[in-house]
């Protein structure tokens, strides 16, 4: 894609080009009134979260909501091999790593479960290339398949009950694009700011957005923005 950097983005460096944004609002849209700054974590080069997005805005800090989709499962001894694929934002992807717990997104995001440590993270390659292979012991995870989703859990060690991490209470109302910014994001000289999206009654595109696989649990943590299907 064009490498140029969206407008609430900052850093040392970007390459200006035409604009490539998809439009996916309807109407006038007035999001809440005091945005955040996207959380640090996802601060990197080639970052690209497009408007419409899952995230949550909690202390003027907007996250992202990360997914990674299920393509199948495998079991080995006692673990649970879970392929899926990565979750990418433009020119960044997005991996579990050894140090988190994940859980099965169920049909809402307040909907609790088991959580596991992610306990390796394989990438793949050949066919399989763009997938990966995450291993978590098997009594830590409800039961997934094709087409399931997991996410980062909150939780901070393995058990039952545990909820969803940055579970979203809005829609992302502008993209968010770093291209080639370069810059510290524990600093904030590599930073972008954002705003964010509760109520909307002229509605959403929502089929064209990030939000697509999860439009059911969307609809039931922002009742206030009017999907509208393609």
């Amino acid at each position: 894609m064009p490498k140029f950097s969206s407008f609430n983005a900052f850093g040392s460096e970007s390459l200006e080009t035409s604009q490539s944004h998809i439009p996916v609002w309807l109407g006038m849209v007035g999001p809440v009134p005091v945005g955040g700054t996207l959380d640090k974590a996802y601060a990197k080069p080639g970052f690209l979260l497009a408007a419409g997005s899952p995230v949550n805005l909690t202390d003027k800090i907007i996250s992202p909501f990360i997914a990674w989709e299920v393509v199948s499962t495998s079991t080995s001894d006692s673990n649970t091999i879970i392929k899926v694929k990565g979750a990418e934002f433009g020119g960044a992807v997005i991996i579990p790593s050894t140090s988190d717990f994940v859980q099965k997104v169920g049909a809402t995001f307040a909907a609790t479960g088991k959580a596991a440590a992610v306990a390796a993270v394989e990438a793949l390659t050949g066919d399989d290339a763009g997938n990966y292979n995450i291993t978590v012991a098997t009594a830590n995870i409800d039961s997934v398949s094709q087409g399931d989703f997991i996410a980062l859990s909150s939780a901070t060690a393995a058990g039952t009950g545990k909820s969803l991490k940055n579970q979203p209470n809005g829609y992302l109302y502008n993209d968010i694009y770093f291209a080639n910014l370069g810059g510290s994001a524990n600093d904030y000289t590599l930073a972008a700011s954002g705003a964010v999206v509760m109520f909307h009654h002229d509605g959403l595109l929502v089929e064209l957005t990030p939000s697509a696989p999860f439009k059911d649990a969307m609809k039931a943590a922002v009742p206030g923005v009017l999907q509208v299907l393609v």
